[in-house]
C-alpha cells in the first residue's frame, strides 16, 4: 500500500509516488510526480489534498491499476490495436486505419499516454487536425471514430476502465465535402455505345445491378442463377474475401437486357471462374480498365470518366428519379439501413425489387435493347 509524498512547490501541490509503467514492451517501476491543486485557500495543508492523492493511488492499491494504460497511444495502437484490426477487419479496412494513423495521428500524438488522454486533448487534436489539413467533416469524423475504436479496444482489454474519452469529443466542420457523381441514363447510354467488350459488359453490370467494384471482381459465373444473380464474395487488389456486411449477400435482379449480354460474354470468355477474368485467370483488375480504357474513350466521346462507384450512385439515383420507393432503392442496393428504422424494420420483397428494375428497363426505351443486341453480335 502507498501512500506517496505529498509536497508543495512553485505555488502547487504535488504527489510523488511508485507506478508500473511499459516501456519499450517491458514493465519497469518508476518513481512519478503528478499535480494535485494549487495552493490556495481551499489547500492550505497536506491533509486539504490528500483526497486527491488517494484518487490517484486507489487503483495502483487495489491492483486495479494497469502498466499497459502508461504506454503512449501510438505505442498501444502500433503494439497491440493495428494487429487486431489486422485479424479482424477486411484488407481494404486496414489500409484505411493504417493510412489514418500515420498521416493524421502518429506524429500528433507524440509522447501522449493512453491514462492521461482526456476529452479536451481529443477536442484540441481534431481542431488542430482540421486547421492544418483542411479535411472535410466526414473525413474528421473517420479519424474520431478510428480513436475512438483504440480506447474502446483498451477498455476491452482492462487496461482502461472509466468513459471512452473520445465519445464526447466533437467533430469540426472542416472543408467541404467534394461532390460525389451518379452516371445518368443517358451517359450510361453513351458509355454502351462508345465502349468494347469487355468493359461495356462491365459497365452494364455495374449500372443496372449496383454492385461495388469489388463486388464485381468477385463476380463468378455461378453467383448467376434465372433472374438474379449472388453476391458471395468481393476481392479488393489481390485480395479475396466477404462482402463488406451481410446485408450485402441478399440476391441482386437481373434484368433479362443484362442476361442476354452476359451470355454473350461468357461466349467469349476463356474462363469459366470469374466472370471478369484477366488472362491468368484471376479477377480483373477493373481500376485499371476504368483509367486506361474507359475513361479516353469517354473522353473522346467528350464525357468524364467518374469511377465505378459512380454506377451505384447512378442506379439509386435513377430508380428515384422515375419514382420508385427509397425502402425498394434500400433492398436493391442492399444497404444495412437508410435510417435505423427502414434498416431494422421495413422489409421489402425481391418482387417489388425485381419490379422496379423491369421499370427501369422500360424508362430505357427500344433503342436500349438496339444496342445491347448490336453489341452482341
Amino acid at each position: 500500500m502507498q501512500r506517496g509524498n505529498i509536497f508543495k512547490s512553485g505555488g502547487n501541490w504535488y504527489l510523488r509516488f511508485y507506478r508500473d509503467e511499459v516501456e519499450n514492451g517491458q514493465r519497469v517501476r518508476r518513481r512519478v510526480c503528478q499535480k494535485l491543486a494549487r495552493y490556495d485557500d481551499l489547500h492550505r495543508t497536506k491533509k486539504s489534498v490528500r483526497v486527491e492523492a488517494e484518487k490517484i493511488l486507489a487503483p495502483l492499491n487495489s491492483g486495479k491499476s494497469q502498466p499497459e494504460a502508461t504506454q503512449t497511444i501510438s505505442e498501444f495502437i502500433e503494439a497491440a490495436y493495428l494487429p487486431y484490426v489486422h485479424e479482424q477487419k477486411r484488407p481494404s479496412t486496414v489500409r484505411g486505419y493504417v493510412g489514418i494513423f500515420e498521416a493524421y495521428l502518429k506524429g500528433r500524438l507524440l509522447g501522449i499516454r493512453l491514462c492521461d488522454f482526456r476529452t479536451i486533448d481529443g477536442e484540441r487534436l481534431l481542431a488542430r487536425i482540421s486547421q492544418e489539413t483542411g479535411l472535410s467533416h466526414l473525413s474528421l469524423l473517420h479519424i474520431k471514430n478510428f480513436l475512438s475504436g483504440v480506447f474502446t479496444y483498451a477498455k476491452r482489454m482492462g487496461i482502461l476502465d472509466g468513459i471512452n474519452p473520445v465519445t464526447d469529443v466533437s467533430v469540426p466542420k472542416g472543408a467541404p465535402g467534394n461532390e460525389t457523381y451518379a452516371y445518368s441514363l443517358e451517359e450510361i447510354q453513351t458509355m454502351i455505345r462508345v465502349l468494347e467488350e469487355p468493359a461495356r459488359t462491365a459497365v452494364l453490370v455495374a449500372a443496372f445491378t449496383g454492385l461495388s467494384l469489388s463486388e464485381l471482381r468477385g463476380l463468378r459465373w455461378e453467383d448467376l442463377g434465372g433472374d438474379e444473380l449472388h453476391v458471395c464474395r468481393s476481392v479488393w487488389r489481390t485480395h479475396v474475401g466477404e462482402t463488406k456486411t451481410r446485408a450485402r449477400t441478399a440476391p441482386v435482379p437481373l434484368l433479362p437486357i443484362l442476361s442476354r449480354a452476359l451470355a454473350e460474354h461468357k461466349k467469349r470468355s476463356l474462363d469459366n471462374g470469374f466472370v471478369f477474368a484477366g488472362p491468368s485467370g484471376h479477377p480483373r483488375d477493373l481500376a485499371t480498365m476504368g483509367t486506361k480504357v474507359i475513361r479516353p474513350a469517354l473522353r473522346r466521346a467528350g464525357m468524364e470518366w467518374n469511377g465505378w462507384h459512380s454506377f451505384r450512385r447512378g442506379l439509386a439515383t435513377n430508380l428515384n428519379r422515375i419514382g420508385v420507393d427509397v425502402r425498394t432503392i434500400q433492398a436493391i442496393l442492399r444497404h444495412s439501413n437508410v435510417t435505423t428504422t427502414l434498416g431494422f424494420y421495413v422489409k421489402t420483397s425481391s418482387a417489388d425489387s425485381v419490379a422496379a428494375l423491369r421499370r427501369l428497363e422500360m424508362a430505357m426505351g427500344n433503342e436500349w435493347a438496339t444496342i445491347v443486341v448490336a453489341g452482341e453480335r
